[in-house]
């Protein structure tokens, strides 16, 4: 299903057996099988995305869409307040993806597009999402790491299971140049209504304005913000 992603509509079986690395006759039994069950259809000597897997897909965004809605008057705020770049990541797999975002009107910062990935294992929001993650995931995160981004990069996984544990115990998360030199940024965790995270928010700008805010200002504004979003979304604390 992955290789309809890049916009292409419409695959051959040729294509497709191609595109994943396979013969014709085993990709034709696997479209066969997807066909079946509703994942593709068939047009002519063509085939496309079927119903049932539209169907999940909406399934699937609905609570992105929730929780789009519920941070939506936060990050407005929070813009307003710092004229920060802030945006919400969700976890996808080994990466968070940035779901909604307002970015700053200084010239130098962060840029946030709706639709970035960022390896979970470095970064304020990143590392946020990561902290509350199973041991399972987090042995899995942590054995496809990449290069250091920086040489503020945490590459040790010693030293970054240590930051993830205090993460969790002070309930914030802090970035200082470890994607990009230039920049830093503070992140909280948001919760749906069984108290799982599902999302970070961040707070993030160029490192000459995040000197002294990240754990001052910038850090209680998050905090409370991703309190509230957690709270439209069903959470209570204990």
């Amino acid at each position: 299903m992955l290789e309809f992603e890049n916009g292409q509509q419409e695959l051959r079986v040729a294509d497709i057996a191609r595109r994943v690395g396979v013969t014709r006759n085993k990709a034709f039994r696997l479209i066969k099988t997807l066909e079946s069950r509703g994942f593709l259809q068939r047009t002519g000597d063509h085939y496309r995305v079927g119903s049932r897997l539209l169907t999940l897909g909406e399934m699937a965004a609905q609570p992105i869409e929730a929780l789009r809605a519920a941070a939506q008057p936060e990050i407005e705020m929070l813009h307003a307040a710092t004229n920060e770049t802030i945006y919400v990541l969700v976890p996808v797999g080994n990466e968070a993806i940035c779901i909604s975002s307002i970015e700053s009107t200084h010239s130098l910062r962060i840029s946030a597009a709706i639709g970035t990935k960022r390896p979970l294992d470095s970064g304020a929001g990143q590392k946020m999402l990561l902290s509350g993650q199973d041991e399972q995931r987090l042995s899995q995160v942590l054995s496809h790491r990449g290069p250091a981004f920086t040489e503020h990069t945490i590459t040790g996984e010693a030293e970054l299971r240590q930051e993830l544990q205090e993460i969790g115990r002070r309930g914030y998360s802090l970035s200082l140049g470890e994607v990009d030199a230039g920049a830093g940024a503070v992140a909280a965790p948001v919760c749906d209504y069984s108290g799982e995270m599902i999302a970070a928010l961040v707070i993030g700008g160029a490192m000459s304005r995040v000197t002294g805010n990240l754990e001052g200002a910038w850090k209680d504004l998050v905090v409370s913000a991703a309190h509230r979003i957690s709270t439209r979304l069903g959470f209570h604390r204990p």
